[in-house]
């Protein structure tokens, strides 16, 4: 359904069921095979109506025959339905709202579902395309041009009506369950399934004429007991028997049906008609597109590309350029976004290329004329994927990166690099003190990173990455077991020759479900190979988008497992060479005014008091995660002079800077434009930077979790919900799922954070989780409810669950660490956070949760720390520091 280019002038794709059988009994026939299939539905329809073997008592009138004649019906008006006819009475597309792609999606209790947000990848915007600006107005017009959902499911269900004869939809009563399991079908995130028993909700037998009691009259005739002696009371249980086996049949029969209707009618309807993606913007919701809609946002997006160095190629040169290696091209895919588009490439994916093409003649001698066609054989040749090649390469230049980190420059990784880079900066500048001395922060981010790296620039710096002529490699297999899978994946790990330690500190690394399988297998890879799957995968990288072929002239693949890093050790020479001399060049001694440091002990005010000045040299601090800079400096003229230097850019690496994500902590003449997106300034009126999911604070350097991602969407688009198998198993685990994002050490470590803004940590994680039980707990009661006793309890366990892993995550941190993290907190503490945020957020959805919320308030009562509240929890649920938090839909 999802991602289909192909158009078709018919309701239904070219090869669908309806296309090729016809509205005779014949085709009829077939097509209740193809409904119904050769099962024991067949078995009992023979049973009711003996058409096979003798006259039918009912005619036309039996189940079978109804069934024939009706699917006579369905055929021939799916051969005359006006489709594009209802496709533009129901799917009419206005001047889009410029805000329109932030607030599409289903209604739902009064809002509406958002949008999503994706990883970077190939880019290819409206203001980089040449062309006039009105065809830049129409590019822009068209991805914002996607329909409704509620105007999709109005024309599938026009469709359905044009198309299927009222016997097979149903009574009007039941048209209305049946739209409405339409509805819900079609508003669907991704990754979420919809079981038979969804499509069933609600519908029953005996609101279908075609399953009426009359139509089994033939069935009651064949069927009726014989030799009961004229016992009513045999007679009775025999008729019993026979309408409970009525019953189950017609069930059956109901069933059938509406898998196929779901199955063979709604989703091919769907993808012959929409292109149904997601968006950068809406998270896990989707987005449907008219084909011809869509077709003018390929070609637009095919003129950008070609305009932004990729260049179209033959078959016969792709063929000649993927021949010389093992992995051969990757699928391209086109992802809208508010300004543009995306180009999504799936390097995962293997590959195949026709091979040898022939015919087979017609060997008749020419006996029989035109009437035996030609038919063609297609041979494939068959490539691995562009990750599985590159493994070994990998699995190289991550051991580089451990082993030889300062390659990388100031690069990031994760939340535990920064943690591990940023927590000793802040204990130097405090230096034992409880104050924090004026501190100027920079961040920004390179414009279009993967996109502009210099090819031949990067090869060049790889020569100096890889200097050893030979690389061992030990094979390694990990075993992951889940509760729904198990997988193996092979695990290529740098041995060095003089010691085995490489293989013990890979352990580290694997998932607590997994174990890691050493065979002592192991290999040598000259540099050689490595650089020629490097240069081939850099330099020809071929990409196929609607079945032609594209080489990428400038940047490097995403969605590689090479991405990320040789996007960092490409900065990391950009660090080396230029950005770290130039910070050396600007250090000054500086005076520290201690009259304006900041008392990190109360995150709420600054202390005002001494006005000794001492003497101390700048400090600074800087990484990078893949292009995006966080600078910080006790200097306000280094930080303006790394400013300065960030916006003229890095001719020799084509890098430069996005002028609209940068973001300042003070004031500076050279700052172009509107005020920053990365500033963000809460109703308490403290100031923060937003840096990679961080709030720093602009004078205390203490660290909160940006929820601003959340505000522009409804929170429910976030979610996958799982009506499947055991829907109270599956929650539970999600309420723990939300947790574990917001359980990191940089939120709680007291190094870096005061209690109150730990706490505050706390209070917003379970604020963000409170908010997705309740949309989650919305969304499966329209098939499941639990009593909220249970719910109670599910909360319960997630709240001691949180405590569990804040302690185990600032244990693995101390290991291998230069500092001691420091965590001040008590179970209890957590506890009451997670009540009160509970509380406070389903108090505003009363009418759903009134008797948890009674539940919940109890134990909150009962609680030993309610009475006695300390000064740091009542900052944490103070209303001012969480406003971010209120503003989000949910």
């Amino acid at each position: 359904m999802f991602f289909n280019l192909e158009r078709s002038l018919s309701v239904f794709p070219k090869r669908h069921v309806l296309n090729s059988v016809k509205p005779n009994s014949v085709g009829a026939e077939s097509l209740v095979k193809c409904i119904f299939g050769m099962s024991d539905i067949e078995s009992a329809l023979s049973k009711i109506c003996p058409h096979g073997s003798g006259p039918c008592l009912m005619g036309s009138a039996c189940l079978h025959h109804s069934l024939v004649k009706s699917l006579k019906i369905l055929i021939r008006r799916a051969r005359h339905c006006h489709h594009l006819r209802l496709l533009e009475k129901h799917c009419f597309i206005t001047s889009p709202n410029p805000n329109a792609i932030k607030n599409s999606g289903c209604i739902f209790e009064g809002e509406r579902r958002g949008n999503s947000v994706l990883k970077k990848s190939q880019c290819c915007t409206t203001d980089s395309c040449n062309g006039s600006p009105a065809a830049i107005d129409s590019h822009s017009e068209a991805i914002k041009s996607y329909c409704l959902k509620s105007q999709v499911v109005s024309f599938v269900w026009a469709v359905c009506r044009s198309i299927i004869p009222p016997d097979l939809l149903g009574t009007p009563s039941n048209w209305r369950m049946l739209r409405r399991n339409i509805s819900k079908f079609i508003c669907l995130r991704r990754f979420e399934k919809f079981s038979l028993k969804q499509c069933m909700h609600k519908l029953k037998t005996s609101r279908f004429p075609f399953l009426s009691d009359k139509q089994y009259f033939c069935c009651m005739n064949n069927q009726a007991p014989k030799g009961v002696d004229g016992k009513s009371s045999e007679i009775n249980k025999g008729s019993t028997k026979l309408n409970d086996a009525a019953h189950l049949v017609k069930q059956k029969v109901l069933e059938s049906w509406i898998y196929w209707l779901f199955s063979s009618i709604i989703v091919p309807l769907l993808q012959a008609n929409f292109y149904v993606t997601e968006s950068e913007n809406g998270k896990q919701d989707l987005y449907y597109y008219q084909k011809s809609v869509w077709e003018k946002v390929k070609n637009k997006t095919v003129t950008c590309m070609k305009a932004q160095n990729y260049h179209y190629l033959d078959t016969a040169t792709t063929r000649r350029i993927i021949r010389k290696r093992l992995f051969g091209f990757s699928k391209l895919r086109i992802c809208p976004k508010e300004y543009g588009v995306r180009l999504l490439a799936n390097l995962k994916a293997s590959s195949r290329m026709p091979r040898q093409e022939f015919y087979l003649g017609d060997r008749s001698g020419g006996r029989l004329g035109r009437t035996k066609m030609h038919q063609r054989r297609v041979r494939f040749e068959h490539f691995k994927s562009v990750n599985r090649v590159l493994r070994d390469t990998h699995a190289v230049l991550k051991s580089i990166r451990f082993k030889e980190p300062e390659k990388l420059g100031s690069s990031v990784f994760d939340y535990n690099d920064v943690y591990r880079k940023l927590c000793p900066f802040v204990i130097g500048l405090k230096n034992g003190s409880a104050m924090m001395p004026d501190v100027f922060i920079v961040v920004s981010d390179v414009s279009k990173a993967f996109d502009s790296v210099d090819q031949d620039k990067l090869l060049c710096v790889m020569k100096d990455v890889l200097r050893t002529d030979e690389y061992f490699l030990k094979h390694a297999y990990e075993v992951l077991c889940t509760k729904k899978s198990l997988w193996v994946h092979e695990k290529p790990i740098l041995v060095d020759q003089n010691t085995s330690s490489r293989f013990k500190s890979s352990v580290v690394h694997r998932s607590l479900h997994s174990v890691l399988v050493n065979q002592e297998c192991s290999r040598s890879v000259k540099k050689q190979e490595l650089f020629f799957n490097l240069n081939q995968h850099v330099k020809r990288n071929v990409l196929q988008l609607d079945k032609k072929f594209y080489l990428q002239g400038v940047g490097i693949p995403q969605g590689s497992v090479l991405s990320s890093l040789l996007c960092s050790l490409y900065y990391g020479h950009l660090d080396r060479n230029v950005i770290f001399p130039f910070l050396e060049k600007t250090w000054e001694p500086a005076r520290v005014d201690l009259s304006s440091e900041h008392n990190f002990e109360d995150a709420s005010a600054a202390q005002s008091g001494s006005e000794d000045k001492i003497g101390l040299s700048s400090s600074h601090f800087l990484v990078r995660f893949i292009d995006d800079f966080l600078f910080i400096s006790t200097s306000k003229k280094q930080a303006s002079s790394f400013y300065s230097r960030l916006q003229r850019g890095f001719r020799d690496y084509n890098c430069f800077m996005n002028e609209k994500k940068f973001g300042v902590n003070f004031n500076i003449r050279q700052m172009p434009g509107p005020p920053s997106n990365r500033v963000y300034l809460g109703e308490d009126g403290i100031s923060f930077l937003r840096y990679c999911g961080l709030l720093i604070n602009s004078c205390t350097l203490e660290v909160q979790a940006d929820y601003t991602k959340y505000l522009s969407n409804h929170l429910s688009s976030t979610l996958t919900v799982s009506w499947q198998g055991q829907p109270s198993r599956h929650l539970k685990e999600k309420l723990c799922d939300y947790m574990r994002p917001k359980c990191h050490p940089i939120f709680f470590d007291s190094n870096i954070n005061s209690a109150s803004v730990v706490r505050l940590n706390i209070y917003q994680a379970f604020l963000l989780c409170a908010m997705k039980f309740h949309c989650y707990v919305r969304d499966l009661s329209n098939i499941w409810k639990l009593c909220n006793r249970s719910y109670a309890n599910m909360i319960k366990r997630s709240l001691g669950y949180m405590y569990v892993l804040i302690k185990r995550r600032m244990r693995s941190v101390y290991n291998g660490s230069d500092f001691q993290p420091i965590l001040q907190l008590e179970k209890g503490e957590v506890e009451w956070l997670g009540l009160f945020a509970y509380i406070q957020v389903l108090k505003r959805k009363q009418s759903r949760h009134k008797e948890l919320l009674s539940l919940l308030t109890s134990k909150l009562l009962s609680h030993k720390i309610t009475g006695s509240v300390s000064s740091q929890l009542s900052y944490a649920v103070d209303r001012s520091h969480s406003s971010l938090m209120w503003k989000i839909k949910y």
